[in-house]
């Protein structure tokens, strides 16, 4: 082979090599900018469920949650709108992690839930505690707690055809924030008891109501 050949093919190899490295820089950079995101994230949610331990979200500024994260305004409005956006898609997150949950559930129970698939939700409540401290207290707002509760269904009750859509309404309210006040008093108190019983506990008002502990 000539010279010409030869120089053409180490050309050849010589690009390949560079195309690779550039190839392997740029899945790096990739990586690294994930990183940045996950990690800038992490520390606005958590910045803002450490605000809302004492104030409203409606008096919490995107300054406050930036200098207490340690982050710039500009890179917060690179991922959010304000803090309500914020608030929104942690919301986003904590339903997502549900799911998860209620996709064990077997609908042909006799129940709306199974024991099993609240434990699970409330072992995620246990581990995940200054989250939902945030997210059931009085500075949240107050839909969000609902949307929380009716997807995951712990508020779902089987009612007769002979009642209308209103009398579904209102246990559904009655519920609900029969667990919301439940769950707040269980987290404020320390979670003295176990997630088992909390779970046996309201299963068994929702479904056999206060009358069952005669």
């Amino acid at each position: 082979m000539g010279r010409k050949g030869r120089g053409r093919r180490e050309a050849g190899t010589a690009r390949g090599r560079r195309g690779r490295r550039k190839g392997k820089a740029g899945a790096m950079d990739e990586a690294k900018k994930d990183r940045r995101v996950k990690y800038t994230t992490m520390a606005l949610k958590g910045a803002l469920v450490q605000l809302m331990a004492d104030e409203h979200i409606s008096k919490i500024s995107v300054k406050s949650i930036c200098e207490l994260a340690d982050i710039n305004r500009s890179t917060f409005y690179a991922h959010f709108d304000d803090q309500y956006a914020l608030l929104h898609y942690i919301e986003r997150e904590v339903m997502g992690n549900i799911k998860q949950y209620l996709e064990k559930q077997d609908y042909n129970d006799n129940q709306a839930i199974s024991f099993q698939v609240l434990h699970g939700i409330l072992e995620y409540v246990r581990e995940n505690a200054d989250l939902f401290r945030a997210l059931l207290s009085e500075n949240c707002e107050p839909g969000i707690q609902r949307e929380i509760m009716n997807f995951s269904q712990i508020i779902s009750f089987r009612v007769s055809e002979k009642y209308d859509d209103r009398i579904h309404e209102y246990l559904a309210v009655y519920g609900s924030t029969g667990c919301i006040s439940l769950l707040q008093k269980w987290m404020r108190d320390g979670m003295v008891e176990s997630t088992t019983e909390i779970a046996e506990f309201i299963l068994q008002i929702l479904y056999s109501g206060m009358s069952s502990f005669e």
